[in-house]
């Protein structure tokens, strides 16, 4: 069988995003000097820093690459966010072409490094010192430069995969961390049938969380594939004339602005829950050594301090992101330029009112969904005393990049054909 150059160019290029991925799992399991992992494991479980680190990994250990690409996605997402506000900034993302780019670039990386200091020092001092007995000042700068070298290396992994043109690299570092942790997330699950079978019993609430369960995925699909059309018409469309020809009526219908109803993505939740997470330590310490709170009471205020305060972070950086990544004044002149307006509204100052209020909007339900799929899985859990997976916003992440992995192998396809076809 004859392999064309096309699909050996393409195998190639999987091969290389496959070995990036191997050692980034590698990674995982090599671990931070003088840390006994699995008494780290056990005495770490109800925290909340490192239940996120272990969610994004899918790792119960704590390796040098434990935090991942997450001060990456954090700095990249502070860079979003501070464009628009510094004017030197906007104005290398703007007028300075692949030259303000690779400027921006750079600045992410800086930020990723001083991002992941910060986090590895928080691991160091807030999450190991408590239970390791010969934790020392020397011991704490170990565990803090190995973990921010795997956050770095991370990060290069990252750009190296995304060179590749098949997918965005971040998002399927994540992905195979997902992937990797699904074996330990059905230890539960094998629990709950082993119960069910010793006591004869039909395992009927199996069933329905089950079926709830694939009725969430069917929702999470919709939801990721759902937009609002935001019908335009051009100046040569709104002449009268225009209209009488009926040919050309379709057209009319079919020009529209499609605006995703989760923009953002799974990036709001992992920067809330970054945020929740460094402020979650000092009010636990607040409310330990200041107010002397402990037992039940205590439990009850942090779960309900930590859910108000995701649910909030995440409504307000789904709306905040989504207006930054659509810029609705640029949406707007971009409109204007091109002699395009939306019904009913005049161009400039009425048209950037209505596309910031129906991008907030959407961004608004888009945020209630995200939080509906955090904290789902504790009430299935609570109910049913299961979980078939702990974590329902990883579907996005793994339907995200599976539309967009697909969508980038058909791209290549269609320009290489399309080459070929410029060749001949």
């Amino acid at each position: 069988m004859v392999v064309s150059e096309t699909t050996s160019l393409l195998q190639k290029k999987f091969l290389k995003i496959f070995i990036f991925l191997i050692l980034i799992r590698l990674g995982l399991y090599i671990p931070i000097p003088n840390i006994d992992l699995n008494i780290f494991s056990q005495n770490q479980t109800g925290n909340s820093l490192f239940g996120l680190t272990k969610s994004l990994t899918g790792s119960t250990f704590l390796g040098i690459g434990s935090l991942g690409i997450l001060p990456y996605i954090n700095s990249s997402i502070v860079i979003q966010l501070l464009t628009p506000i510094i004017p030197s900034l906007e104005r290398l993302q703007k007028e300075e072409g692949e030259l303000g780019r690779k400027q921006i670039v750079k600045y992410t990386r800086y930020l990723t490094l001083a991002w992941a200091l910060v986090l590895s020092t928080g691991v160091a001092f807030f999450l190991i010192k408590p239970v390791i007995f010969n934790w020392s000042v020397l011991l704490a700068l170990k565990i803090i430069f190995a973990l921010t070298t795997g956050s770095m290396l991370s990060m290069w992994f990252a750009e190296l995969i995304t060179k590749e043109d098949l997918g965005n690299g971040s998002s399927m570092i994540i992905f195979i961390n997902i992937i990797g942790g699904i074996p330990a997330n059905f230890t539960g699950f094998n629990s709950y049938l082993g119960v069910a079978s010793a006591n004869n019993n039909i395992p009927v609430q199996f069933l329905i969380a089950v079926g709830i369960y694939f009725i969430v995925v069917a929702l999470v699909v919709l939801v990721q594939d759902s937009y609002k059309r935001i019908n335009v018409i051009s100046a040569k469309q709104l002449n009268s004339n225009y209209f009488d020809q009926t040919a050309n009526i379709s057209k009319v219908k079919s020009s529209f602005i499609p605006l995703k109803l989760n923009q953002g993505g799974i990036m709001p939740l992992v920067f809330s829950t970054t945020i929740v997470g460094l402020l979650f330590l000092p009010l636990q310490f607040l409310l330990t050594t200041v107010f002397r709170l402990d037992g039940e009471i205590l439990k009850n205020l942090l779960t309900l301090s930590s859910v108000s305060l995701n649910l909030i972070l995440v409504i307000f950086f789904s709306i905040f992101y989504s207006l930054l990544i659509l810029k609705p004044n640029n949406l707007s002149d971009d409109l204007t330029k091109m002699a395009y307006t939306v019904p009913g509204f005049r161009q400039g100052k009425d048209t950037i009112r209505y596309l910031e209020q129906t991008i907030s909007r959407l961004a608004f339900i888009g945020g209630i969904f995200l939080g509906f799929l955090t904290f789902f899985p504790v009430i299935l859990e609570n109910v049913f005393q299961f979980s078939l997976f702990k974590n329902l916003t990883s579907l996005i992440i793994l339907i995200g990049v599976i539309t967009d992995v697909t969508s980038q192998v058909e791209g290549f396809l269609v320009s290489k054909k399309y080459e070929g076809f410029k060749k001949t």
